[in-house]
Order: structure tokens, then sequence, then C-alpha cells
């Protein structure tokens, strides 16, 4: 199965600005935290084919990342995506729908190795007499102190029902 788009976790390593001050201010000027809370308002288009146990399954949609930060010690990182998409069987062409969210929720060292764990479910609902799927999620990422992917994983196992 090819890696789902959804691999964008990777993103949570983008670094945020600094945000502006207000203008006109007599007093001093205060800056906002380096690593203020951004959500991500874009859409990304997915496709990939995944294999129901009755047959491959040709799904595509769109996705919506969200990364908010919350600044501290250390990073404290809020991840999710809304997935939305539709699929059609390569045998059948029984219709399929994907409606999900995956969430993260990570605490990133300012200097060092890093790793992130995400485990979660997702469904692929049948319609009419299509069977339903659900899948479980197991993705890994390891980055170390010079900034470095070591390991990047991802584990797709079918749970047909």
């Amino acid at each position: 199965m090819s890696r789902l788009p959804m691999v964008s976790l990777l993103c949570i390593l983008a670094a945020c600005g600094d945000a502006g001050t207000a203008p006109d201010n007599d007093g001093p000027a205060a800056t906002a935290p380096a690593f203020a809370a951004k959500p991500n308002p874009s859409f990304q288009p997915f496709a990939f084919t995944v294999s129901n146990c009755l047959e491959n399954v040709d799904v595509s949609g769109t996705f919506h990342p969200v990364l908010r930060g919350i600044p501290g010690v250390d990073r404290h990182i809020l991840f999710h995506i809304n997935a939305k998409g539709t699929g059609v069987g390569q045998t059948t062409g029984a219709r399929y729908q994907w409606n999900d969210r995956l969430f993260d929720n990570d605490h990133v060292l300012a200097t060092g190795q890093t790793s992130f764990i995400l485990n979660d479910n997702t469904r692929l609902i049948g319609q009419g007499g299509a069977p339903n799927a659900v899948f479980h999620l197991r993705i890994k990422v390891t980055v170390n102190a010079r900034g470095v992917v070591t390991v990047n994983r991802f584990v797709v196992r079918d749970d047909c029902r």
C-alpha cells in the first residue's frame, strides 16, 4: 500500500514565526512568543489505494491539518487532521466513504532527540452492501539532535468487519 498523505505529520517540525507588535504604542513593544499558536487553514488533496480484505479501493478527497503550539520549557504541540473522501472498489465498483480525524499530542524538546508516535484507528465505510473496514495506524518519526530524521515508520493493519 502506498503511504497515505497523512504522513504530513512531519509538518509538526515546521517552525512558527514571530508575530508583529501593535502600531503606535508609546510604551515598550511586546512581541508574541516565538512559538505562538498558529492554526493552518489549508485543505490538501489525498489519493491512495487500500485493500479492505475484499478488493482494492481507490480513495481520494481532501484533508485539513491543524497544528497548534503551546510555549513553555518544552514545546507542546497539538496536531489533528480532518479527512473527507470517497472510494470506489476496483473489482466490484462498490462505493465507500472516508470521513475521519487523526489526533496527536507531543512534547518537543528544544534541543536533542525527539520522537513522535501516533496510534489511531480510521474507517472506510461501505455504502449499500459493501463491507466496512477498520485500519489501525501506527506512525513513528524520530529526529536526532542534528535535526535529521532517523526513523520514519508508517504501519497500517486492516481489520475487516
